[in-house]
């Protein structure tokens, strides 16, 4: 699309390069410039009589607050079945999410964030070790960093995120809870650089996009965040960085991208003592953990006639280390699909696979020949291998008004003598009843490899011993278009789980808890339950997608339920109401408000009885519920080849209480623990970020 250029006397339209010309009479001139997608420029000229004169413009990208959210549960895209699709460069700015697009996940509907501050999200009842994060098409171990970090990608490198809460089709596989699928943008195939830098109080990015030559388009970002400071406020034993880096190189058909995430978190766990005249000094003790992954992807897509196809190999490297221990993986994976369409019908099939080394080293050096690894199953070098295969057709049964689509994967993984297959048969459909009605549905089996109960990077394809977990996924959703370009959509889920693996949340339960697998030994053996389950529920959401007032309203009602030796108990995921509300305007003067406001059910947790501490009913008590308001505000100047913006954003503005769990004190004269008396144990917070960002 060519840019427009308009005088008082005449306009014109640029060629591809970018190049115009135009007659105008002497004297003045004001011009003005503008293509979708950028800022309209203005500009005013002095044109001698008898000369030419020979101009440069520069065009600013749309701010993130001109832009609008593009969210819906149904539509075209890679892939079927219902998803939130978020495309807009608004996403920077929404309120609560620290400016990450990526967060504004853990505000849509049928998904709960159990403990505050960190980005670990239970999707419909799923546990979080069961999501699956993908960027551009391959498998990561994480989309965020620790705490207040933001997302491990550039926010301006992100050109689309779509959700998908569950009932996806069979082209995602290795996964048996929601998906998170994003795509970064390729350069902009014009003349002139762009880039920006950002500095918050805690973090420091930076963006540049160049065209080289012969059509190279080189893309570059980073971030490097500093915010122990801020966490001291509340724990001074903490200390918190993290740094990313991404590179992404377009010619023609093929895509080079490099990105690393790395994560340090260490916690004072003993202050040790001072040097006395009879003893030496101690020194404090610190419990290190850091994660860090890296890869490298090179990927072809072409489309011929009907047909699209994309090859891509993928060499990663992934660490991980807790309280001593390191583990490592490198890995080689590949994928090829091709997609064919028809007028009524398309078929989609593909391949992917891993070939992976996992090293890892112990906790402690001075375990002795009777104990048992502490890293147990993760202990010592294994090899693992997953091939995955999967075809699927979409068929419209009445033309733009009834489209099924139906498929099925299988998918193979091997390590240490042990071979586990799956095969996964889906179907979902879509209708438009009415130019304003339309309903969706879907059912299907989604399997995968035991998990650690939170992805972490290199821990994956171990214990293979413990089976498949397995969900059956099933959901039934109609969309309402209301006037004033505004939605309004209601789902109703269903979820049963099999063999899932949850974490141990409250190491204090004596009783009434799934035993831990018996051929786990070892730190998986203490945090990692396999059980069975099921969640169902309905999803509310009521949106305003443009105008100057943007936002919307999600309402999640869900039960979350897990078997234990007592029988069938809450879980200890299970929120039954959780409520967002999320809202920007934009006021003159290129101005910007959001808030975001937050209520939901606490979580279930045991209320020990005294006097042994024992209890026969898990989860028979729950934290008090737990609300938070969040506000943004965002004002941007624009000049002729430059922007300033200057914002504030301060969570949890309320200064509400995050309850972790219960405590219970122990008696200073007699040295018994007090169950008649529990404690709630959290801690009070407001987390605030001014920033300035400057764009060219």
């Amino acid at each position: 699309m060519g840019v427009r250029i308009v005088t008082r006397t005449d306009e014109t339209v640029t060629d591809a390069d970018g190049r115009f010309s135009l007659r105008v009479p002497a004297g003045l001139i004001d011009v003005s410039v503008t293509v979708d997608g950028f800022e309209p420029l203005r500009a005013q000229e002095n044109l001698l009589a008898g000369q030419g004169l020979t101009v440069e413009y520069s065009l600013l990208p749309l701010p993130a607050y001109k832009g609008r959210y593009v969210s819906t549960v149904r539509g075209e895209g890679r892939h079927e079945g219902e998803r939130f699709m978020l495309r807009d460069e608004e996403l920077h700015q929404t309120a609560g999410t620290l400016g990450d697009p990526f967060r504004v996940v853990g505000l849509l509907p049928g998904v709960a964030a159990p403990l505050t501050l960190l980005p670990i999200y239970v999707i419909r009842g799923a546990s979080p070790g069961t999501n699956g994060f993908f960027l551009d098409g391959m498998r990561v171990p994480q989309l965020f960093h620790f705490v207040v970090g933001g997302g491990v990608i550039h926010p301006r490198l992100i050109e689309r995120l779509d959700f998908y809460p569950g009932v996806y089709d069979v082209s995602f596989g290795h996964y048996a809870g929601g998906v998170i699928d994003s795509e970064t943008r390729p350069g902009r195939a014009d003349a002139t650089a762009h880039g920006e830098v950002e500095l918050k109080l805690y973090d420091l990015s930076a963006f540049v996009e160049v065209k080289a030559p012969k059509g190279l388009t080189v893309e570059v970002a980073g971030h490097y965040g500093w915010p122990s400071f801020l966490v001291r406020a509340f724990d001074k034993r903490v200390d918190l960085s993290y740094w990313d880096f991404q590179l992404r190189a377009d010619w023609k058909t093929l895509t080079l991208e490099v990105l690393g995430s790395y994560d340090f978190l260490a916690i004072q766990t003993d202050p040790g003592r001072p040097a006395t005249a009879t003893r030496p000094a101690v020194p404090a003790a610190i419990a290190p953990q850091r994660l860090d992954f890296y890869r490298v992807q090179l990927r072809d897509r072409r489309r011929i006639g009907r047909v699209e196809t994309e090859v891509a190999l993928v060499g990663g490297f992934d660490e991980f280390e807790a309280f001593g221990p390191t583990v490592n993986k490198l890995s080689l994976a590949w994928r090829a699909n091709a997609r064919a369409r028809w007028k009524r019908f398309r078929i989609y099939a593909g391949i992917d696979g891993e070939v992976s080394r996992f090293t890892a080293s112990n906790f402690a050096t001075d375990a002795g020949a009777d104990q048992p690894d502490t890293l147990g199953e993760l202990a010592g070098s294994r090899d693992g291998v997953e091939a995955g295969a999967f075809v699927e057709g979409s068929v419209e049964i009445v033309p733009k008004r009834l489209l099924l689509t139906a498929g099925v994967r299988a998918d193979v993984y091997h390590a240490r003598a042990v071979t586990l297959v799956g095969v996964d048969p889906r179907m979902n459909f879509r209708a438009k009843l009415l130019p304003q009605l339309t309903i969706t549905g879907g059912i299907g089996l989604y399997q995968q490899p035991p998990s650690f109960p939170v992805a972490l990077p290199g821990v994956d394809t171990f214990a293979l011993q413990l089976g498949l977990q397995r969900a059956i996924q099933a959901a039934y959703g109609v969309e309402i278009t209301l006037p004033q370009d505004t939605s309004l959509s209601v789902t109703g889920y269903w979820q049963q789980f099999y063999n899932i693996n949850d974490a141990v949340l409250d190491f204090s339960v004596a009783v009434c808890t799934a035993p831990p697998p018996e051929s786990l030994t070892g730190g998986p053996a203490r945090i990692t339950r396999q059980v069975d389950g099921h969640s169902f529920g309905m999803e509310i959401l009521a949106r305003k997608r443009s105008g100057r007032f943007t936002g919307w309203i999600a309402y999640t009602l869900a039960k979350t339920e897990r078997i234990f030796s007592c029988g069938l108990r809450p879980a200890d995921y299970d929120q039954t109401h959780i409520l967002n509300v999320v809202g920007q305007v934009r006021l003159p003067w290129n101005l910007m408000v959001g808030a975001r406001f937050l209520l939901q059910t606490g979580r279930p947790v045991t209320v020990l009885e005294p006097p042994d501490g024992r209890t026969t009913r898990r989860n028979n008590t729950r934290l008090p519920d737990y609300y938070q308001l969040d506000i943004r505000v965002d004002r941007e100047w624009l000049f002729k080849k430059w922007a300033l913006s200057i914002f504030l954003e301060i969570v949890n503005l309320t200064y509400s209480q995050s309850v972790i769990g219960l405590t219970y004190p122990t008696d200073p004269d007699t040295g018994i623990t007090r169950y008649d008396m529990p404690q709630l144990n959290g801690f009070s917070w407001i987390l605030p970020s001014i920033g300035i960002r400057g764009r060219f």
